[in-house]
């Protein structure tokens, strides 16, 4: 059996672990510079959260759910059957973002939030699994913004240059390029062509023809806003926008060569 069948993301200790820890490190510091609040959000997101965001539409095949036997005292090959899992109300989460507009929903902001987080993701990926490219389970640092359109259009520049010098200082070359969510299902690829139309998505990626994306920066405009409910002192919807890092991608680019992996 291979590493890739026997876990779902890398084994990290001695070196690899230091490697993993030093590049968060230094995008942590980056954030709080900038003002971010530091959160821990948990591992499991409640399904209720994921259908408000709408991630059940666009992502459903990526979901992994959290579920419980309907009769644990059944024989042990019985155990694991669909007919015996209860409908699972908790899903392993797929993104660190979606934590943050759970825990404002509901709530008016006298000004602008920016959050930061650290969190483990998982998401269901169907093709060849490589450790640094593609996991299972892997671990996303975000800065999410939330607050006027305007403030959002004014940050995010600064931040965009903040994660080339984050670049820089770990030793990696990349460049910037507008994108979509690759994982759109054909119901949903409408959302996906405005998104590039419109440039709400832009990734940073491995200078190297194979563009392996390493962080992107995401507009949602008053979407989630509107969705859970966060308003500003005006009554409206807030805006909000997040930077994603990759950060099993951006230790193995600093570590190993990626470039006879596949995409």
């Amino acid at each position: 059996m291979s590493p890739v069948e026997q876990c779902a993301a890398p084994i990290r200790q001695h070196s690899a672990l230091k490697e993993f820890e030093v590049t968060d490190a230094c995008i942590r510091s980056m954030a709080l510079a900038q003002g971010a609040q530091e959160a821990a959000y948990p591992a499991l997101i409640a399904r209720d959260v994921l259908c408000a965001a709408e991630y059940d539409r666009a992502f459903p095949h990526l979901l992994l759910a959290a579920a419980a036997a309907r009769n644990p005292e059944v024989a042990p090959d019985d155990l694991f059957r669909l007919d015996n899992l209860q409908n699972p109300a908790w899903f392993l989460s797929p993104a660190v973002c979606y934590h943050t507009y759970a825990q404002f929903a509901g709530r008016t902001l006298v000004g602008p939030v920016l959050i930061t987080a650290r969190g483990k993701c998982f998401r269901n990926e169907g093709r060849e699994l490589s450790f640094g490219r593609r996991q299972i389970e892997f671990e996303m640092r975000e800065i999410v913004l939330l607050g006027s359109g305007a403030w959002i259009e004014e940050r995010l520049p600064q931040l965009q240059d903040e994660v080339e010098a984050v670049a820089a200082e770990l030793g990696i070359m990349g460049r910037w390029q507008v994108a979509e969510d690759p994982f759109f299902l054909p119901r949903a690829q409408g959302k996906a062509l405005l998104q590039r139309l419109l440039a709400t998505k832009s990734e940073y990626c491995l200078d190297h023809p194979d563009t392996l994306a390493l962080a992107s920066i995401n507009r949602h405009g008053a979407f989630f806003g509107e969705r859970f409910r966060i308003f500003n002192l005006e009554r409206s919807p807030v805006h909000s926008a997040c930077v994603a890092f990759g950060l099993d991608r951006w230790t193995a680019a600093r570590t190993r060569p990626l470039l006879s992996e596949p995409s």
